[in-house]
């Protein structure tokens, strides 16, 4: 049975270019809901005739209900809910045959990108002095379970930044950046069929494509943006600080990795 697993984020979206349409605060909402149903039901269509027997769709946005249920076809598997200590990769594993990152966003700190972060504006995250973002770390982390990248969606600087670590992967761009609450954007219906005829296709190259990988120990930098926030990750074992805000953490495993990233964000994040 061909498994494929959609980690589907509401960022890199067709028209999406402000947190208020993402963050269930304004009646665009509701069109960006939409938007988002329509394109993880794009995806899944052409997962299905290029052979998908069974999908996971993990609903990797904000509180984790952005989807609706009833829209997706019925060989989706829905992940979704607010916290989950694996948010992004619940039951991701080897029996997979391929990882999906649907409406992907920049790095922080990238110009020219749509809404650009990495968990949270305030924090970077480098692997071996490498900036990363959500697309890169779960791409390795799937890539660790032997599961290759099929396909990532996103703004134009999304894109770019992931042919560095996936030059072989599929992409499709929803929109062209201009700062970063703003943007060109592509017509919602082109991109669902693009999507659609993108993934069919990566399906069918899904047996030729490489997992990346990264060897361990994965050495992971945090940095972040104030001394009165880097104080909170003092109380976190394993992270060696290394100045006012950067710290350093040796992991055996990206799973390792990726818990703390979340720790990590969830501290810095959190109001005190």
């Amino acid at each position: 049975m061909m498994k494929i697993y959609i980690i589907a984020d509401m960022e890199g979206i067709a028209g999406v270019v402000s947190p208020d349409q993402i963050s269930g605060n304004s009646w665009e909402y509701d069109l960006a809901r939409k938007q988002f149903n329509a394109e993880v039901c794009a995806v899944c269509s052409g997962a299905i005739e290029g052979g998908a027997e069974e999908i996971y769709v993990n609903d990797f946005h904000g509180n984790g209900r952005n989807l609706d249920p009833v829209l997706l076809p019925q060989q989706v598997m829905l992940v979704r809910g607010e916290f989950r200590p694996c948010s992004g990769f619940d039951h991701l594993d080897n029996t997979f045959a391929g990882l999906i990152l649907l409406g992907a966003h920049a790095r922080s700190g990238s110009r020219d990108a749509v809404i650009p972060h990495t968990y949270n504006p305030d924090i970077r995250f480098e692997l071996y002095g490498q900036p990363v973002g959500e697309f890169d770390l779960l791409a390795l982390l799937a890539g660790e379970m032997k599961v290759p990248t099929l396909l990532i969606s996103g703004d134009a600087k999304t894109i770019e930044q992931a042919h560095t670590n996936l030059p072989a992967t599929a992409t499709v761009i929803t929109k062209f950046g201009l700062t970063g609450q703003s943007a060109v954007c592509l017509h919602p219906k082109a991109i669902c069929e693009m999507l659609r005829e993108e993934t069919k296709r990566a399906m069918q190259a899904a047996s030729t494509l490489e997992p990346p990988m990264i060897s361990p120990p994965v050495q992971l930098l945090v940095k972040l943006t104030n001394v009165s926030t880097a104080e909170r990750l003092d109380w976190i074992p394993g992270l060696k600080r290394v100045d006012e805000l950067t710290y350093e953490f040796m992991g055996e495993t990206m799973v390792e990795v990726m818990k703390l990233v979340y720790g990590v964000t969830t501290l810095v994040s959190a109001k005190f």
